[in-house]
């Protein structure tokens, strides 16, 4: 298991197969993604240990409320877009909330959610991420999708919200706080 995972232990299913737990992960694209993530923490210098403190969780659409509205022009209406995993990272009084979701959604969905996404919490003129202050705390939010076929097709100004790979994603976590 991932020591940092919210809630321990973190449940990756070997197979599909293991439908009696409704809390697992067993969607491909998610238990690829906490496979590279266990592999990238194993680098010595990833950038989770710039942090004070950080946290994860595998975001559980049947319990929790977590959501980003969106609207969804095939259904003419608001879609909740949820996305599959939640980071906390602080460093002093910066801290970031990200939300990941690899799941490879095509291009134009990962579009509109972008658009939900940055409605909430970016500012309009630049699109950075409003900074919510709160008890001392500078609280900013992030956005990571990860597409099946890398972001080289992405359109050129919704790329910083797609990574291909944990480099990448370390890069993008890093453009959001202050860190070497």
């Amino acid at each position: 298991y991932i020591q940092n995972h919210y809630y321990i232990p973190l449940i990756v299913s070997e197979n599909e197969k293991v439908d009696y737990l409704n809390h697992i992960i067993d969607v491909p694209s998610e238990v690829k993604f906490i496979e590279q993530l266990e592999e990238y923490l194993q680098n010595e210098n990833n950038v989770f240990k710039q942090f004070d403190w950080w946290m994860f969780s595998k975001l559980d659409q049947t319990l929790d409320e977590v959501h980003i509205p969106y609207y969804n022009p095939k259904e003419n209406n608001m879609a909740r877009f949820k996305p599959d995993f939640i980071f906390w990272m602080q460093k002093g009084n910066e801290y970031v909330i990200l939300f990941v979701d690899p799941k490879g959604t095509e291009h134009a969905d990962g579009y509109r959610k972008i658009d939900g996404y940055s409605r909430i919490f970016e500012t309009k003129e630049r699109k950075e991420s409003r900074a919510y202050p709160f008890n001392g705390f500078n609280i900013k939010t992030k956005l990571l999708l990860k597409p099946k076929r890398g972001i080289a097709e992405t359109l050129e100004n919704y790329r910083k919200y797609w990574f291909d790979n944990f480099t990448d994603f370390e890069n993008k976590i890093k453009s959001t706080f202050i860190l070497k």
